[in-house]
């Protein structure tokens, strides 16, 4: 199941409006912790461990790369150099060919056209996790920064418990109207 609500605005837009909140693509979370280095698996190599190299120190600067995420990661790197290789396959060749039958001529689709698309849909739902577009990687650092704040409880956004213990119960909530507690 996806998100609730609208997709976040890339930081380019949403600084073109301005806001009064804190500047748009700082992370103040990211800024106060140290990065850790990470290290690419031995089995990526040639021009996925290309992109791992040009790719993983801006993530691991903001915070967006870590050890446990790096096989994950690497894979996103394999994939986004096949994915590169089959455009160049296409530049050459054309995203479609000829073949004849008994029927006549007809023109197919080039297996790199099909391969790249499916390298394409497994990138894109990658780079969300990773917030390698704008949009997510505004939802991340709101994120962090509400987190830094505080004020969140639980996953449900209750209150964490009081360390005062049952000095500070509260009453349950009243039902508002016949229907109860939906409204």
């Amino acid at each position: 199941m996806g998100r609730r609500g609208p997709k976040p605005e890339p930081a380019a837009i949403k600084e073109q409006k301005g806001s009064s909140r804190r500047p748009i693509g700082s992370d103040p979370v990211a800024a106060s912790v140290p990065a850790a280095r990470v290290e690419a698996p031995a089995w990526l190599k040639n021009d996925g461990l290309t992109i791992w190299k040009r790719l993983a120190p801006r993530l691991i600067a903001m915070n967006l790369l870590g050890q446990t995420d790096a096989e994950t990661f690497a894979r996103y790197c394999r994939n986004f150099a096949r994915w590169f290789k089959m455009q160049k396959v296409l530049d050459k060749e054309g995203e479609t060919y000829e073949s004849e039958s008994p029927h006549g001529k007809y023109k197919r689709a080039h297996p790199a056209y099909m391969i790249a698309d499916r390298l394409e849909r497994q990138l894109t739902a990658a780079e969300a996790n990773f917030g390698l577009n704008p949009a997510e990687r505004q939802r991340i650092f709101a994120a962090r920064a509400a987190a830094a704040a505080g004020g969140h409880g639980d996953l449900f956004d209750r209150p964490a418990p009081s360390s005062t213990g049952a000095a500070n119960k509260t009453e349950p909530a009243q039902a508002k109207s016949a229907v109860g507690f939906l409204q």
